[in-house]
């Protein structure tokens, strides 16, 4: 409730700065949850000063831009890094996507300080929803238990947490280690019980990480990949500069995710893209991070991704993330393919 002297335009730039920090290192789908929850808490509490509907959608894109920016943050990016060692190709680190992502996330916080919000008040001409009442018309869930400050369970979990991330940032490359270390002490220290983590382990991710590399592995040996990687080097011409593919690469992924699934955008470009670099003699890897980024920027539609389908409950029409995001969904991309050209070396 502090955050009420920054006024509703304030509020939204923290609390989209705190989203985006959280999805790096947890589950974006949650942090939109709890972001959500507490944007709605805040904005029943404000006697009417801020509206869950300039709230909700901010908060949804900047789990978005937040989970692109490490391995660990979004679905795509680890079913595209266990597609590459069947390429030859090293598999990314936790901050390979960082250097270009830092990008996006500043980008997206002036954005919205400086247009966004703007673009909203005029745009989101439609009365705020009440969710307060209709969530009351259902059924109830079982009430929150209070936690104690004071219990040492309570700070376990974050504690191990930092220690996970810190580990990651020293050099500890194998994220599967670090991640069921994490997990192993989490159990041992009876902040949550193994039964409990079994129940909330998301099955689903798995089995759309595995069943996407198979999808890609099968866009590779259809010759489809080669085939339409030899189609483009015609078009283009194999002496055109390495970064204008690079962008074209960007963009297209950046039109496809917003009218198809983000995943799905990914495992059909990615090995177009490493076959294409191959062709080329260029390093694979800035293909790689352009198609995972672009995929990962469904910012001005909401089908692109969950994550954002889920803010649709501010009330939002379709159109309205077109005028709230299209630009700055542009800029983003234009970011990612300078940010790659900066910081991952094209040259074979």
């Amino acid at each position: 409730m502090g955050l009420f002297r920054f006024g509703e335009k304030g509020t939204l730039i923290v609390l989209m700065a705190l989203a985006a920090i959280f999805s790096m290192f947890l589950s974006n789908t949650s942090v939109v949850v709890i972001f959500m929850s507490i944007a709605a808490a805040m904005a029943a509490s404000s006697n009417g000063k801020f509206k869950k509907k300039n709230l909700y959608m901010g908060v949804g894109i900047a789990s978005v831009v937040g989970g692109g920016c490490t391995l660990i943050g979004s679905t795509t990016q680890l079913s595209i890094n266990a597609l590459l060692p069947d390429y030859g190709i090293e598999p990314m680190g936790m901050w390979t996507l960082f250097p270009p992502g830092i990008a996006v996330v500043v980008l997206m916080l002036l954005w919205y300080f400086f247009f966004g919000y703007k673009i909203q008040e005029k745009s989101f001409d439609f009365p705020d929803p009440d969710e307060v009442e209709a969530a009351e018309d259902k059924a109830k869930p079982a009430e929150l238990v209070e936690a104690n400050p004071e219990s040492i369970k309570m700070w376990l979990p974050l504690v191990i947490l930092v220690v996970c991330i810190a580990l990651t940032i020293v050099g500890w490359q194998n994220i599967a280690v670090v991640g069921l270390l994490g997990a192993m002490l989490v159990c041992m220290t009876g902040c949550i019980s193994v039964k409990r983590m079994w129940e909330t382990t998301d099955w689903n991710t798995l089995g759309v990480i595995a069943g996407g590399v198979g999808f890609a592995a099968g866009v590779k040996a259809s010759g489809a990949a080669d085939l339409i990687a030899n189609k483009c080097v015609e078009l283009l011409g194999s002496n055109s500069p390495g970064i204008l593919y690079l962008a074209i690469f960007c963009v297209l992924a950046t039109i496809m995710t917003n009218i198809m699934t983000n995943i799905g955008t990914a495992l059909i470009l990615t090995p177009i893209a490493i076959t294409v670099a191959g062709m080329l003699g260029l390093n694979a890897m800035p293909f790689v991070v352009a198609v995972v980024w672009g995929a990962n920027m469904p910012y001005s539609t909401p089908i692109g991704a969950s994550v954002i389908t889920m803010t649709m409950q501010g009330g939002y029409r379709f159109k309205d993330y077109t005028k709230v995001n299209i630009v700055f969904n542009v800029l983003a991309c234009v970011a990612v393919v300078v940010g790659m050209a900066v910081f991952i070396p094209l040259g074979g």
